[in-house]
């Protein structure tokens, strides 16, 4: 089993990352479980606003259905399950205590890897004062932490506490996050904003819940009325980028998560942003899908979507070989992705390589019929997925120990080539392409290792492959003067004047272009 620290780097997970489970009540009274809930929305975003990474309510759940866990009555033992499928190293659980107008919380932080609880950490005061109480807890748990606070209490909590939103607005909203009904959902959260305009997290909520049913226009309006000076304004943008996707807004939306990715480039934000650019029409904006693409990829290790859509860009974009490489790897590691099968095939005859292609196709078409008019590649179809979330849970991480194991067999190569024994490099980077295809590094060393050897048909093709897992402007000058050795000057020339775009000093390029 591979340790929670490995599992943790190995996702991109930060050290520290925190899940928070809704609160129980003591008095277990069904009128007040809306506080549970609006504590579990509430608390993770104040820790964000500290910088201490947690996981997002939305995410914690969507991670409960894809594990079929039900999001109630967990077991530690449970709850520790979810917290290292998502990639966090401690768990915020308690109760809470509502007597008259006043509550009482009381939190406890449970350490996954030790399954030692800490002393409870409490705050009381009058119920509409909840966020008050969620915000000074927040500043407890960040402080027991292992993220600097680069801020001070007082500036953190700022003056005191008058509530920003009735008692009404907050149980409207907690109930709504409690209610499995999405039609009550809705009512509670127009209550709540109702009664309460700037409640922010309810607008987010309630825009969310319209982006998910395609009411699309009426979530951009929701969504515009997010305070722009709120923390969560950037919850708003992304939520609202998507609204215009699904509205055909494309330019907008790359618009809107061009300006995100600057801020921030998460997995969730760069995915979209590619997808906008690449519905928006090619030379109508100036970035490539499938860069940003490989940007998403290196951003969030683990997510499946991401070379899908990778691989579906490419292929928009005329390069049939690149495509089948990464479509290859996504039917390798889910082989009842159809789409996944139906893409690679359409990839391998673009690229010219129709007996490969016909190879996948016929078990496909047996299997399922109904995929029959799919025969022809139609890239207008809609199978590149859009992100839900900036991001998204990694839950299969067992599987990317692969690229662990992968950088061990190429550090053996390495040191087994320097000492003449080249058989053995490439029995070791054989084995680190097979565990980790998506590793440029892995690629770049064959690329050498077969160049070494004399097999210069062999390097070309692993210095394209680690060009279709990274861009690299050293490797694709190094590309153009391999290219020119064997007499592929045409080729040779326009590879080293696309690496003297990235780079107008590099000077293998030059000498490839025959510049001083």
């Amino acid at each position: 089993m591979t340790s929670l620290l490995l599992r943790l780097l190995l996702a991109g997970a930060q050290p520290g990352t925190v899940m928070v489970l809704p609160p129980t009540g003591i008095a277990r009274d069904a009128e007040q479980a809306w506080v549970g809930e609006a504590v579990s929305d509430l608390l993770p975003r104040e820790l964000a606003r500290l910088n201490v990474p947690a996981i997002d309510r939305f995410d914690r759940l969507r991670a409960h259905e894809a594990l079929a866990i039900p999001p109630v009555s967990l077991t530690r033992a449970t709850s520790i399950r979810i917290a290292e499928a998502l990639g966090a190293s401690r768990i915020v659980v308690g109760s809470y205590e509502a007597q008259g107008a006043s509550l009482s919380l009381s939190l406890r932080i449970l350490d996954v890897g030790r399954g030692a609880l800490s002393t409870p950490l409490i705050a009381e005061g009058p119920t509409e004062s909840l966020p008050g109480l969620v915000r000074n807890l927040a500043w407890d748990i960040a402080l027991s932490g292992p993220t600097p606070i680069t801020t001070t209490r007082d500036a953190f909590l700022g003056p005191a506490p008058s509530s920003p939103y009735t008692l009404v607005a907050l149980r409207s909203f907690g109930q709504a996050l409690a209610s499995r009904d999405a039609g009550a959902r809705r009512k509670l959260l127009k209550a709540a904003l109702a009664a309460s305009p700037s409640f922010d997290e309810a607008r987010i909520a309630l825009g969310r819940m319209q982006v998910e049913a395609r009411e699309s226009a009426a979530a951009l309006d929701t969504l515009a009325r997010v305070s722009q000076g709120s923390f969560i304004s950037r919850q708003g943008r992304f939520l609202a980028g998507r609204a215009q996707l699904d509205l055909g807004r494309y330019r907008e939306a790359a618009g809107v998560f061009a300006a995100l990715s600057v801020e921030a480039p998460t997995p969730g934000v760069l995915n979209n942003y590619a997808l906008a650019l690449l519905r928006a029409g090619e030379g109508s904006v100036g970035e490539r899908a499938s860069d940003v693409l490989r940007k998403a990829v290196e951003a969030g290790p683990g997510l499946a979507d991401l070379p899908f859509n990778l691989g579906w860009a490419l292929l928009t974009e005329g390069d049939g070989d690149a495509a089948a490489f990464w479509m290859r790897g996504v039917v390798r590691d889910d082989p009842r992705d159809a789409h996944a099968r139906i893409v690679l095939v359409w990839s391998l005859r673009q690229a010219g390589r129709a007996e490969e292609a016909d190879a996948e196709w016929k078990p496909l078409v047996a299997r399922a019929p109904s995929y029959e008019p799919l025969a022809t590649a139609d890239l207008g179809r809609r199978f590149e997925r859009v992100m839900v979330s900036e991001n998204p849970p990694v839950l299969d991480q067992d599987r990317w120990g692969d690229a662990q194991m992968a950088a061990s067999h190429v550090g053996r190569a390495e040191k087994l080539a320097e000492a003449g024994d080249s058989e053995g490099a490439l029995r070791e980077l054989n084995q680190a392409a097979y565990l980790d295809p998506y590793g440029a590094r892995v690629h770049l060393q064959l690329a050498r290792l077969h160049h070494a050897r004399s097999d210069s048909e062999k390097a070309l093709g692993e210095l394209r492959m680690s060009l279709w897992c990274r861009e690299d402007t050293a490797v694709r000058a190094e590309l153009a003067a391999l290219l020119k050795e064997v007499g592929r000057n045409g080729e040779a020339r326009t590879e080293a004047e696309r690496a003297l775009k990235g780079d107008p000093q590099n000077a293998d390029a030059r000498r490839v272009l025959g510049e001083r």
